[in-house]
Parts: structure tokens; C-alpha cells; sequence
């Protein structure tokens, strides 16, 4: 039997990871319901499903039981395909997520009730579906209300200021919420940030602490406008980040998986969990942030960890770097972007000024 890779979807964001697995050796397995997807071109097996069916794409699978060994999952996307992946590992037997922590680490509203259960640090909230948005009451703002699952990151998220912003906060949340659900929440003073790692053999595999820049527009909807190599650590969110991390890893019983993790510091500059993401990530992190910021092959790295056949690299530094997205609507490629790097966080905020200015 020979060793085989899935791909869930195979669109453009999928293309280079499929070509990266087939360079590295693999045969790849790539599912999309779009038959004319670019990552199709690069792969050994073409399964024309949806990434949503994961019955469907098990028995497509099956066929091939019989002449390939599967032993991981590729999934760039957030959201259903992250719970797709899960019941493909389970079905399978490879190393992953169980289904049941996926579902509770994709939806918002679960993965609260979790936090409280677990006793994870995270905002004070309340879940509303939405039928029960005539009931939504906050004498206390800002505050911020969020889809308890949406299908684009950041989507859906505002601050409302006011009782009156509160209304439109709401409308705009259940415009987004993709499981009938919002979550009304308290506003934290602090930075945002997310944790780059994976998860090997149940142990937490760090790379990288990443500084969020996000704009809350006049009407209160958050955008994210950059990310930026997290510099000095002068309030240990690198520690906190990590025993956090290694909490949720721990409860919800991860194997095996891509491991970005967002958080979100109050005003003590303590840090409150905002969300887990399980898959390998947009925001053309992969394209342009990790090629520079890192003094090896990203890309490379999280298939063979998706494959569990390398180690979590160590001793290595991290080259000052940052992304920011131009202003407006519509997919970060069409929009333009800039890609800045230095030797040193000093140079690096001296280029992102002039480059901006």
C-alpha cells in the first residue's frame, strides 16, 4: 500500500500546499466540489465532493482503501471543513481532533461554554440564537457581539458603544452567523494576538506569537488590517499563551492538528481566549509573513507535521516582519497588501512608516 495525503478543497489558497505534499513525495488526494479548481492539476486523485460532506467524501475514500494508507489531513479552511477533517481522522484511524472538540472549538458559543467548564480564561459572555434578539439587553458598554460561527474571519464582529449601536451590532452578527447563533460579549482593553503552533503527539509545537492589527471602523465592525512579529515580551503573553494553549490541548484531547489560537488582553494584560483555529490559515500568512519571518520552510513544515513526520523546530530566530492589508471590501489578493522586514524591530517600524506614509 502506498502512503497518501487528503487535501481538503483544492482552490487557489490549496494550490501550493498540494504542489508543496506532491514535491515532498506524497501521493495527494484533493477534494473539491468545483471541478475546474487550480489545485487539481497537482494532484494524484480528484474527488469532486463538497468539503462540507464528510459521509460522501469517507466513501469516496473507501474505493481507495484497498490501495492507498492514509496519513493525514491537509485543511487550509476554517469552520465545517475543520469538522470534516476530524471525522475523516476518526474514520480513518490517523492521529487528529476528536469530532466532538472540533465542533466545540469551531462554534463560539461551545467553545465559551467549554472555557467556563474548563476554567480557561475568556470573556464574560452570553449566547442568543437568534430568535432572541429581541431579548439582547447590555446596560454596560462598549461591548461586543459576534456570529457564533461565521464562514470569513472577523466577519460579523463590531463594538457597540451605545444601546443604539447595539441594534446594528446585532443585525450585522446575525447577517454573519452560519449556525443561528450570536454571542454578546465584554470589551477587553488590550492587544490581540494570535499563537502560530501545531499540535505533534498531543505536546504543543510553538512557532511563532503574532501581534494583531485590527481598526474598529465609525460604525464598530472590526477589521483586521495586519499582523506583525510580536517584539518584546515585556508581559509574558508568550508564557500565558502557551499555558492556555496547552490547556485547551490537554481538555479537548488534540493529537494531531494546525494550532492558531487568538487571544485578546485586559486591561491588566492578562490574556482571554478569543477563538482556536485547526487549520493552516489565510490572511496570506503563508505567502508572505512566514517566508520571511522564518529561517526555514514553513509551508514544508505544517504538511510533514500534518503527516507527523517531522519534529517541532527550536533555537531559531525570528526575522522582524509584518503584513499590512489595504483598505476596502473583497478578498485580501484583490485589495493589495504590503510586506515589511527588517533586521530589527526598530528598522522594521521605520519601514512600515515611510512605507505607509
Amino acid at each position: 500500500m502506498k502512503d497518501a495525503v487528503i487535501c481538503l478543497a483544492a482552490g487557489k489558497s490549496q494550490e501550493q500546499i498540494i504542489s508543496k505534499a506532491k514535491s515532498l513525495g506524497y501521493i495527494v488526494v484533493a477534494i473539491d466540489r468545483d471541478q475546474a479548481s487550480p489545485g487539481f492539476k497537482y494532484a494524484d486523485i480528484k474527488i469532486f465532493q463538497s468539503t462540507y460532506d464528510a459521509d460522501a467524501i469517507i466513501k469516496e475514500l473507501e474505493l481507495l482503501n484497498d490501495e492507498y494508507r492514509w496519513i493525514g489531513v491537509l485543511n487550509r479552511s476554517s469552520g465545517p471543513p475543520v469538522i470534516t477533517a476530524a471525522k475523516i481522522c476518526e474514520y480513518f484511524n490517523i492521529p487528529g481532533v476528536p469530532i466532538e472538540s472540533a465542533q466545540n472549538l469551531v462554534n463560539k458559543d461551545r467553545l465559551r461554554e467549554s472555557c467556563l467548564k474548563y476554567g480557561i480564561p475568556s470573556p464574560v459572555y452570553k449566547t442568543y440564537s437568534v430568535d432572541e434578539r429581541e431579548t439582547v439587553f447590555s446596560n454596560k458598554f462598549p461591548i461586543v457581539v459576534k456570529p457564533a460561527l461565521s464562514l470569513i474571519g472577523k466577519s460579523g464582529i463590531s463594538v457597540a458603544r451605545s444601546k443604539e449601536e447595539l441594534q446594528e451590532s446585532i443585525d450585522y452578527a446575525i447577517e454573519n452567523t452560519i449556525n443561528g447563533k450570536i454571542i454578546v460579549e465584554e470589551f477587553l482593553e488590550g492587544q490581540d494576538m494570535s499563537l502560530v503552533s501545531f499540535v505533534a503527539k498531543g505536546k504543543l509545537c510553538s512557532i511563532c506569537l503574532l501581534d494583531e492589527i485590527n481598526k474598529e471602523q465609525e460604525d464598530g465592525a472590526i477589521v483586521g488590517i495586519g499582523f506583525k512579529t510580536h517584539s518584546k515580551d515585556e508581559n509574558d503573553w508568550i508564557l500565558q499563551a502557551h499555558k492556555i494553549s496547552t490547556e485547551i490541548i490537554s481538555n479537548f484531547k488534540i493529537e494531531r492538528s494546525p494550532f492558531m489560537v487568538s487571544f485578546r488582553a485586559n486591561s491588566s494584560n492578562v490574556l482571554k481566549l478569543m477563538e482556536v483555529h485547526l487549520d493552516l490559515g489565510g490572511d496570506l500568512l503563508i505567502e508572505e509573513v512566514y517566508p520571511s519571518a522564518f529561517p526555514f520552510d514553513f509551508l514544508e513544515l505544517a504538511v510533514e507535521m500534518a503527516l507527523g513526520k517531522t519534529k517541532c523546530p527550536n533555537n531559531f530566530n525570528i526575522k522582524p516582519t509584518a503584513i499590512y492589508y489595504n483598505e476596502g471590501d473583497g478578498l485580501l489578493t484583490n485589495r493589495g497588501y504590503s510586506v515589511f522586514s527588517a533586521d530589527s524591530y526598530q528598522l522594521l517600524d521605520k519601514k512600515i512608516t515611510e512605507g505607509k506614509a
